[in-house]
């Protein structure tokens, strides 16, 4: 069998799945890395923030200054939980790929409930790090006026965190039997 008709001998709802988790790896890979989170606008001192990196508006690469291991508290809640969540969705995504084309993997229960906890649990885990971020942002640092505007950044990230925790519903109810042919464990 080739990857084709394995991909086409899939359920719906694991297809579904399957491009849910696609782009929500791909919008949490360009999220999780990118400096587009808040951004100020202020003329030619204008900061965008990252969850690792702060930029100003210029040219010149080294206007960017790193920020893993800055001790604000919440920021480091927010880097943590985040990673977590963009680990779950790599994870999740790799367990959706055997699930489908490794003949051995192919419409395992305990593989698609695997999938369905990662995506959920960890898509919790993101969701908190956006919550934490939105709700802290405006508030730093205390003397601060800076009125930020949310990026692409940050709407990639709300997005992928959705798509996550729904792929990992629709694996719920492949696990369980209800995609078509799932939920039974592969012959010895």
């Amino acid at each position: 069998m080739g990857v084709v008709d394995d991909f086409k001998g899939a359920s719906i709802l694991c297809k579904v799945a399957f491009i849910l988790l696609l782009i929500a790896t791909l919008f949490t890979c360009i999220s999780y890395t990118t400096t587009d989170w808040v951004y100020d606008d202020i003329g030619a001192g204008a900061l965008h923030y990252g969850l690792w990196r702060i930029c100003g508006k210029t040219d010149i690469p080294t206007a960017c200054n790193a920020i893993d291991g800055w001790a604000n508290d919440w920021y480091g809640v927010v880097q943590a939980f985040v990673t977590f969540g963009f680990f779950g969705i790599l994870v999740s995504f790799f367990l959706v790929v055997l699930y489908i084309f490794v003949s051995k993997c192919q419409k395992n229960g305990e593989v698609a409930i695997a999938v369905a906890i990662i995506c959920i649990a960890t898509g919790v885990f993101y969701l908190i790090g956006v919550i934490v971020f939105a709700a802290e942002v405006n508030d730093w640092p205390e003397n601060n006026t800076t009125d930020y505007k949310f990026g692409y950044s940050f709407a990639l990230s709300i997005i992928a965190l959705v798509l996550e925790i729904i792929g990992g519903i629709l694996m719920i109810v492949e696990g369980k039997g209800g995609g078509g042919g799932g939920g039974t464990k592969p012959s010895a």
